[in-house]
């Protein structure tokens, strides 16, 4: 049978969920049938957290990627730290304008009980806080007194691959989604209107803060509640707390970085657009969008939502000013609705544009759509608030969040499960690069590019390092020949592929809107693939390994195969990243005897 990674079963999990639903529906027209309706909804809710992170834990593998190695490296300077002072400067040490001690304290931890770091237990530590944040808007539901049942959208909007940078990434997935969950604990310890709520609200605001630095905005955002609620000591003690926390985080051992950027203010309606965009940003597609005179159509819908939330939030704080006595659910998703907007402000006014976002480009980084989620999970929960005392209104809401969110889900997880294959594919192969080349598949614009510091001994130190620490566990593939006798120990000119082999490039923007060429190499086995394999690209300088990665079925055969992949597969890559030759072109896959066996196409590559 095929792992979970080789087969996701997308097409099993989407037919229990139609069927799952079909059946809900049934209980509200079959007066036999109501005895389920309970554990069905209760199903439909769990199916989505459950395949969530099923996938995640088949794709995560425990291999550092970008940022995670800096974190590494602070953690190996946390345990020689030579004293308090030293300690606490490395704990808070600055990475841009943020001050991740809370990743790092938890790595730490980590390493403590365990004796080193897992990247994949990181990365799941972070999804965890999911749960935490689906907990939180559940809650509103229970205050005020709506039916769970108008709760199932939620998980299909919150737990898909929308925003699968952030899911899979082990900086991301321990900063964004913790933060956020922090931000709204902030909110709920506030919305308590009591002395413990309070202190819940300063640790988790404290909590925030050194978690990304956007965090800081849940000090405003608690301020402006104490303010509403009247809570004139408390509020005094909330603002001292505040500033303590700001100026030990401005003032020690920390550099302010000017901003070089246009003001926001310079395109007030391109950069207002652009804050919907972000808003908006649950409809982002997992497309390309090259930087061209034309309005896309997914960031043209996410301007549209984004400005659709902003009337939500307009509504949602006309009732909180005109309410007599608003109860923990007003408070608790007004402060959520504030920070997430607030985030989408800040994220704008340090990246200004002078352009209209729907005209595509590099607009927004995927993990950036875990803030467009989770609002737009908030703005859903806010809606069916206003709308509790409007029986037909209020179902026609939660049929419309239902249909919605579950094919949102579904396009995520049809567009991006690949996505992340891929990258877990690479990251294998990362060590293998990493102790050949001295340069990472996944890290660099060129070949010779060393990795995030193009030192020439730093990142070769921190590797070392590590390793000899036994914070991680660095290289895969120890058994792989060293790539100057790669084809040597594992190839034969008697053995030729079976199967079809091509290699094409054409011209397309890249970083910065730069076209260059980029190359794709494809291959359709006769055989059924069990594992990854890879193309061999072999000359007499080098062997470049690179993973041949399965390519998704169209829709039409998804539905007619009742499977993910096809049998083909390939990997793209832009020119700079392959240093330029005559190449030999091979398969490479562990063969029967579970050896490395390599197998000519007879075909040849030539990068210039």
């Amino acid at each position: 049978m095929k792992s979970f990674l080789e087969n996701p079963h997308l097409f099993e999990y989407y037919s229990i969920v139609v069927a799952l639903l079909l059946l809900f529906g049934t209980t509200f027209l079959i007066k036999k049938m109501q005895p389920w309706r309970q554990w069905l909804g209760i199903g439909l809710i769990a199916l989505p957290v459950v395949y969530f992170y099923v996938l995640l834990d088949a794709h995560v593998v425990n291999i550092p990627y970008t940022d995670d190695f800096n974190l590494l490296e602070t953690v190996q300077k946390l345990r020689n730290a030579g004293g308090f002072v030293e300690m606490l400067k490395v704990l808070f040490e600055q990475v841009n304008q943020h001050r991740f001690a809370f990743e790092r304290i938890v790595m730490l931890i980590m390493f403590l009980l365990t004796g080193t770091v897992n990247i994949k237990t990181q990365i799941v530590i972070g999804n965890l806080f999911l749960l935490g944040i689906a907990w939180l808007l559940f809650l509103g539901f229970k205050k005020e007194k709506i039916s769970w049942y108008l709760f199932i959208p939620v998980p299909y909007i919150l737990f898909n691959l929308i925003y699968f940078e952030n899911a899979y990434w082990g900086i991301a997935a321990l900063q964004n989604t913790p933060l956020i969950f922090f931000a709204f604990l902030t909110a709920h310890g506030l919305a308590r209107q009591d002395s413990k709520g309070l202190q819940i609200a300063l640790i988790a605001a404290l909590l925030t803060t050194f978690t990304s630095g956007s965090g800081m905005l849940a000090w405003m955002v608690g301020l402006v509640i104490l303010a509403f609620q009247k809570r004139i000591k408390e509020g005094i003690g909330w603002l001292l707390c505040m500033a303590t926390v700001l100026v030990f985080y401005f003032f020690f051992d920390y550099t302010f970085i000017p901003s070089t950027g246009e003001k926001v203010w310079n395109h007030p309606i391109f950069n207002t657009l652009y804050v919907f965009a972000f808003w908006g940003n649950a409809l982002f597609m997992d497309v390309r969008h090259p930087l061209v005179p034309e309005f896309h159509k997914d960031l043209v819908a996410c301007v549209l939502l984004g400005a659709f939330i902003a009337l939500v939030f307009a509504i949602w704080a006309i009732r909180m000013i005109v309410s007599h006595k608003p109860g923990w659910a007003g408070w608790f998703l007004w402060g959520a609705l504030m920070f997430v907007m607030g985030t989408g402000a800040m994220f704008v006014i340090s990246r200004p544009i002078p352009d209209y976002v729907m005209y595509g480009g590099t607009v927004f980084s995927r993990r950036y759509m875990i803030f467009g989620v989770v609002l737009l999970a908030t703005c859903y929960v806010c809606l069916v608030v206003l709308l509790k005392d409007q029986g037909k209104w209020k179902n026609a809401l939660g049929l419309a969040g239902v249909a919605a969110f579950v094919v949102l889900n579904f396009v995520s997880y049809f567009m991006s499960i690949v996505q992340v294959r891929k990258l877990h594919d690479e990251l294998v192969i990362d060590s293998y690069f990493w102790k050949n080349y001295k340069t990472f598949l996944t890290v660099g614009e060129l070949f010779t590019d060393i990795p995030f510091w193009n030192h020439p001994t730093r990142m070769r130190d921190l590797v070392i390092g590590l390793e000899s620490d036994g914070l991680t566990d660095f290289y895969h593939y120890y058994d792989m020949p060293a790539q100057e006798e790669l084809i040597q120990k594992t190839g034969s000119k008697r053995r030729l592929f079976a199967g079809a082999f091509d290699a094409q490039f054409q011209y397309r923007n890249g970083d910065y809107n730069r076209y260059m060429k980029y190359f794709k190499f494809s291959a359709t086995p006769e055989t059924e693939q069990r594992e990854t394999f890879y193309f061999v690209l072999q000359s007499p300088q080098r062997s470049i390994v690179l993973p041949a990665v399965p390519v998704p079925n169209t829709f039409g055969d998804f539905l007619r195969k009742a499977t993910y992949y096809s049998n083909n597969y390939q990997y793209a890559l832009y020119k700079p990243k392959l240093p330029e030759g005559r190449y030999q072109a091979w398969i490479m896959s562990r063969g029967k005897s579970g050896q490395w066996e390599s197998e000519d196409t007879g075909k040849q590559v030539l990068f210039y």
